[in-house]
């Protein structure tokens, strides 16, 4: 079915009228009386009743125009549906291993509504990139860093562990003997060591893990102690938090950008807002993750 021809008949079905209905579709009237015959003949119904005043409908007509109007409503669209939308806002930011989903989520959430659109490309952390969500100890020298929260680490204890009867740990007389999984690349990796082996010549080494992800996976298999940023395990089970007798460290996340980054106005729009105001986030025990 040719699609003149349902433009033709929806053309007559609403004028009620064959010679307007021509003049809506820009062809004589013998065309229009022609394309409805043809019609007629293809659906072997009839459609419109001829009258010296106009025409009048049949209800086959009347079964067909909504049809009608729909396909030809569906086939005025479909060009549009392959059109891809020029996005004006891009950013191009990396995203370094083991951030808390809460506030990486809480970042993105706000930064991308300062801006109508934004079309976002994320990487791992890298020079060439507008912005980096990173560890203030990563980024690189020339930049500049914005903090974004500060976060302390937690001496995490497997489930079932003895310690876990203490409300307090001595790092020199409780941890004796005890097994440690470590992560090297951590930021935080020297401080630990320095921590525990001022503290405690008889740490003894189960795992060195090259993110804090499979350090995690590790500390819920039971394997051993580690130390963890608190908001990165937030939600995670399989073992818990001691407060403990010694000195704290504790990491700052943040923007690191380049002055160049700033010529982009999504980015600047992104570091003028959080110059300003704190992010915010949610703890995990408010959804109801905690066991």
């Amino acid at each position: 079915m040719e699609v003149r021809l349902l433009r033709f008949f929806v053309a007559v079905y609403e004028q009620k009228n064959l010679t307007r209905a021509s003049e809506q579709c820009f062809v004589s009237q013998p065309n229009i009386s022609n394309g409805i015959k043809q019609l007629e003949e293809e659906m072997d119904k009839t459609l419109f009743i001829r009258h010296k005043r106009g025409v009048e409908m049949t209800n086959e007509a009347h079964y067909f125009y909504p049809i009608a109007k729909r396909l030809l409503g569906e086939l005025e669209t479909l060009p549009k549906m392959f059109q891809k939308k020029k996005i004006e806002n891009k950013i191009t930011i990396g995203v370094a291993d083991s951030l808390p989903q809460e506030h990486k989520k809480q970042f993105f959430k706000t930064a991308n509504a300062l801006n109508d659109l934004v079309e976002w490309s994320v990487k791992p952390i890298d020079r060439s990139c507008e912005l980096n969500l990173l560890v203030r100890e990563w980024k690189l020298e020339e930049d500049l860093f914005l903090p974004l929260w500060k976060e302390d680490y937690k001496l995490c204890v497997p489930s079932g562990h003895p310690l876990l009867d203490k409300k307090e740990i001595d790092l020199v007389e409780d941890l004796k003997d005890e097994k440690f999984i470590h992560c090297p690349p951590c930021e935080a990796h020297k401080q630990c060591l320095s921590i525990l082996s001022s503290e405690n010549q008889n740490m003894i080494t189960v795992a060195n893990c090259e993110t804090k992800t499979e350090t995690l996976t590790l500390l819920m298999a039971g394997l051993g102690l580690t130390f963890l940023p608190e908001h990165f395990i937030d939600g995670w089970y399989g073992f818990e938090t001691r407060p403990y007798k010694g000195p704290n460290y504790f990491r700052e996340v943040g923007l690191s950008y380049s002055r160049k980054s700033l010529q982009n106005p999504a980015v600047s729009k992104v570091i003028n807002h959080f110059s300003k105001n704190v992010l915010k986030t949610r703890p995990f025990k408010e959804f109801g993750y905690y066991n």
